[in-house]
């Protein structure tokens, strides 16, 4: 019964989260027939011909494109300006960059345009570098242009820490971006048409390290020889151990030669420097066709400039438990800031470095700045919980959530066709790996898509995969035939 209750916490959860079954509840009472009170119709004539709000949100990665959407969705029935900033003009589902690199995806699915996405909003998109905030001036600076608001969410996300190590800026790719994914196609490219084998390095033993060596393993064949460079002392560290083993036997099956323990000392044309973890003088070099660099990100680099809020050693804002950007005084920064994502942490500590934390927070950071916008006093009721690690319920319409994470569970792809599934905590005997673990990741990340049409888009992609694995296979099977 204890594994029902929290496998039915968690659906409602995903299905429902918090913010937007406080939205409906407080929506419910305006779809019954009524006469207003005089009250309200004295309200609502002050209001009518009230400036609209404006709201700005800083990136386009998944906090910042959610936050907009569910906004856009709470403040339907009052006036609201959204303008969604981005230095790019596509949204990037990054999960999903992987399959994109080797031609399992299509660009359409996993990088739409942002035009595309908020057509049907009143979500304005603004293609631009976020130059500096000021804060007290309430004024964000985009490509040398002043754009004024009333709220400003901060979502810039991350970039990769490549100059720790002499060399890595120079001679290692990153894969962070879509340009990453296109410069990484362009260099498999180049060694598919190169004599002999080839030898490919990738450094960071996380996520991104494991997903990324086992795609590229299952892309280039036998020909490639892969090593995987870690600093700790196994890969996938933070990880369930089902996705752990699964993940270590995807490795050894592709004959990726595993280095933990291990720390980068430079990175030359052709070669890396490696060594056991301070001890310099054991170093070896391996030649190297091509280094990858997964090790690590940090904040967007303009927040350490900012004036009137506090950052951690990390250079992340600190925010209270509402995403409220907090000043050095320690209360809100004006309280028109918040901050989600890469780019904030939370006062009572830091949460995982994962898609799911952006996609829950987008949530809370939505519904909150709604809030922040309407003056109305909350019910008189608190807030409950029946179990408050899984199910965070409900607070009047127009108070400020407390955003709580709940661990889902984690999914990674493993190489074409293959993948490993692990349960949270407390669901340990939901356990998934192979075909099946990756047909049932690539209809959850369907799922979570931005918008109806998008998700429609990628279950179709979805279906279509075994249709076009089976002909990929005959039309192999007929050319080894005529050999």
């Amino acid at each position: 019964m204890s594994w029902f209750l929290k496998s039915a916490a968690i659906t409602l959860l995903t299905l429902a989260p918090p913010p937007r079954v406080n939205a409906f509840l407080r929506a419910a009472p305006a779809a019954v027939s009524r006469r207003p009170s005089r009250r309200e119709a004295e309200s609502s004539s002050d209001t009518s011909g009230a400036a609209a709000s404006r709201v700005v949100i800083l990136g386009g990665g998944f906090g910042g494109l959610y936050t907009a959407l569910r906004l856009a969705e709470f403040s339907k029935e009052q006036p609201v300006e959204i303008t969604l900033v981005d230095s790019k003009d596509k949204f990037v589902f990054l999960p999903l960059l992987y399959e994109l690199t080797t031609g399992q995806a299509p660009l359409d699915e996993v990088a739409p345009t942002f035009d595309s996405l908020l057509a049907n909003t009143n979500v304005k998109f603004m293609q631009g570098e976020v130059d500096g905030i000021d804060v007290g001036g309430n004024v964000v600076s985009v490509g040398g242009v002043d754009v004024p608001f009333d709220r400003c969410v901060v979502a810039l996300g991350g970039e990769p820490l490549k100059d720790t190590v002499p060399g890595a800026a120079e001679n290692a790719l990153a894969f962070y971006t879509l340009e990453d994914a296109y410069q990484l196609q362009r260099e498999l490219a180049r060694l598919d048409t190169a004599p002999g084998d080839v030898r490919v390095v990738v450094v960071g033993g996380s996520y991104s390290g494991v997903e990324l060596a086992t795609s590229i393993a299952s892309r280039l064949g036998s020909r490639a020889h892969l090593t995987l460079v870690e600093r700790g002392d196994e890969v996938l560290g933070r990880s369930p151990p089902h996705n752990v083993e699964s993940a270590k036997a995807a490795l050894a099956s592709a004959k990726v030669d595993c280095k933990c323990a291990t720390s980068v000392l430079r990175v030359g044309a052709g070669e890396i420097v490696v060594c056991p973890n301070e001890d310099d003088s054991a170093a070896t070099t391996l030649d190297a066709d091509l280094v990858l660099w997964t090790a690590g990100s940090r904040p967007n680099a303009m927040l350490g400039g900012l004036a009137g809020v506090t950052c951690d050693a990390a250079g992340r804002l600190v925010v209270d438990n509402t995403l409220r950007v907090q000043s050095p005084e320690g209360r809100a920064a004006g309280g028109v800031v918040f901050a989600l994502g890469d780019n904030a942490v939370l006062e009572l500590g830091p949460l995982p470095p994962n898609a799911q934390v952006a996609f829950q927070q987008s949530e809370y950071a939505a519904w909150n700045v709604w809030a922040s916008l309407n003056d109305e006093k909350p019910l008189a009721f608190r807030s409950v919980a029946l179990q408050p690690t899984l199910c965070p319920v409900f607070t009047p319409a127009h108070a400020a959530l407390a955003c709580r994470y709940t661990a889902l569970g984690e999914m990674l792809t493993l190489g074409a066709n293959d993948a490993s599934v692990a349960g949270p905590q407390g669901l340990e005997a939901l356990k998934l790996s192979g075909p099946l673990a990756a047909a049932a990741r690539r209809l959850v990340y369907a799922a979570r898509m931005p918008t109806s049409e998008q998700r429609v888009k990628a279950g179709v992609n979805w279906l279509q995969s075994p249709a076009k694995e089976l002909l990929r296979l005959a039309q192999e099977t007929r050319l080894n035939l005529k050999k």
